[in-house]
């Protein structure tokens, strides 16, 4: 029996990136490394087409493209398309209603104006804040500490008068989730040291955990008064993240502070592989999301199928967000929304088995997860 049929949903990708301008030619090497998080030459040329992931994008953008389903034949198919025809035609078929696009990466210069794609695509575009981008900026523009806050104040004074929907915070990969208060000694001196830096090498990358975690509280004390989201990376990431210190329960300290109970978190990447803690801080904690990820991590079917599983095993549905995370290339926006549906239906369609659910409910539970419960968070 096929799966329980989600496809007429328009999905709210809750969590994306910018679409690169430029879509090639590439090499088949330049191709691959778009699919790992690897840094190491040889993972990111070689193994990483031996990967499931790969394997099943290959497959699939084959049938799509109409062309042999080999590495080749592919990347021959999608040069034959016109970049915006590219972009158009598989973002259209995705089915999507609305993207939201971090702003952090990749650098604006590089991808296509969110609102050209959504031009293309007859899709509402919405931009996300991401934190680190603007306190690198400010510690460049102010000499001290006392300045750099209250320049942030002032700029996170009302977040959605600028035209962004959420925050979005990689303090993940850069000092971790335990994120805590500092004794002023120790800001000072994180704060000379990324000053410093500026100075060398005229910019800074924030990676000094008494700074960092200094700014996130005046990011959070803001966003507890607008009740606006503040997403945050957890889980499977590159080489910068120590995954250990990405486990989502590092935020109990911040989700237990009164003061920010105002404040809707959004724990992405279904939090891999802390799926379940990621789902249990969703159960318990009123204002906690789970962002189910279906593009990266890049992972196997049967191992989206199985996290899926475990979210929709602890999480109530209405605390669940679809998101592809895609980055760059149309593809992966494409084959989350298609595949993500895909595998959802099927984990509704075991709840519906089970008698947990009725097919009225798994197909108003699929509706709330692809779509509803982000418009509702976000107030789209």
């Amino acid at each position: 029996m096929p799966p329980l049929d989600l496809s007429h949903i328009p999905v709210v990708d809750n969590h994306c990136h910018g679409v690169y301008a430029h879509q090639g030619p590439f090499t088949p090497d330049q191709w691959r490394c778009y699919f790992t998080e690897s840094r190491e030459p040889k993972t990111r040329t070689e193994h990483v087409a031996t990967t499931l992931f790969y394997r099943r994008l290959v497959h699939t953008l084959a049938e799509f493209l109409g062309c042999p389903p080999t590495e080749a034949a592919v990347l021959a198919a999608r040069q034959a398309r016109a970049p915006h025809d590219l972009i158009r035609d598989l973002l259209r078929a995705a089915n999507i209603a609305a993207l939201l696009v971090d702003q952090g990466y990749p650098p604006p210069d590089q991808v296509m104006p969110d609102a050209r794609v959504g031009q293309l695509v007859g899709c509402r575009t919405l931009p996300m804040l991401r934190l680190e981008v603007l306190f690198q900026r400010l510690i460049g523009e102010h000499a001290s500490m006392a300045a750099v806050i209250e320049a942030l104040r002032t700029e996170l004074a009302d977040v959605r008068a600028q035209g962004y929907v959420a925050l979005k915070t990689i303090v993940a990969y850069r000092t971790g989730l335990d994120i805590r208060t500092w004794p002023d000694a120790a800001v000072a001196a994180a704060f000379r040291t990324a000053r410093q830096a500026v100075a060398e090498h005229g910019a800074v990358r924030l990676a000094h955990q008494p700074l960092l975690d200094t700014l996130l509280h005046v990011a959070f004390a803001a966003a507890a008064q607008q009740e606006l989201p503040v997403q945050f990376h957890t889980g499977y990431g590159d080489t910068d993240a120590d995954l250990r210190l990405a486990n989502p329960l590092h935020l109990r300290a911040v989700l237990e502070q009164p003061a920010y109970h105002g404040m809707p978190v959004v724990v992405l990447h279904e939090a891999y592989p802390y799926t379940r803690e990621g789902a249990y801080l969703a159960a318990v904690y009123d204002r906690v999301y789970l962002d189910l990820s279906y593009a990266t991590p890049f992972l196997s079917y049967t191992e989206m199928l199985a996290f899926t599983r475990a979210a929709l095993g602890v999480a109530p549905t209405s605390k669940l967000l679809y998101s592809s995370d895609a980055v760059g290339l149309p593809e992966l926006h494409w084959i989350s929304a298609i595949q993500g549906r895909r595998i959802l239906g099927t984990v509704l369609d075991e709840a519906v088995a089970h008698g947990e659910l009725s097919t009225n409910e798994a197909e108003a539970a699929g509706e709330a997860m692809l779509r509803g419960n982000a418009m509702r968070l976000y107030g789209l």
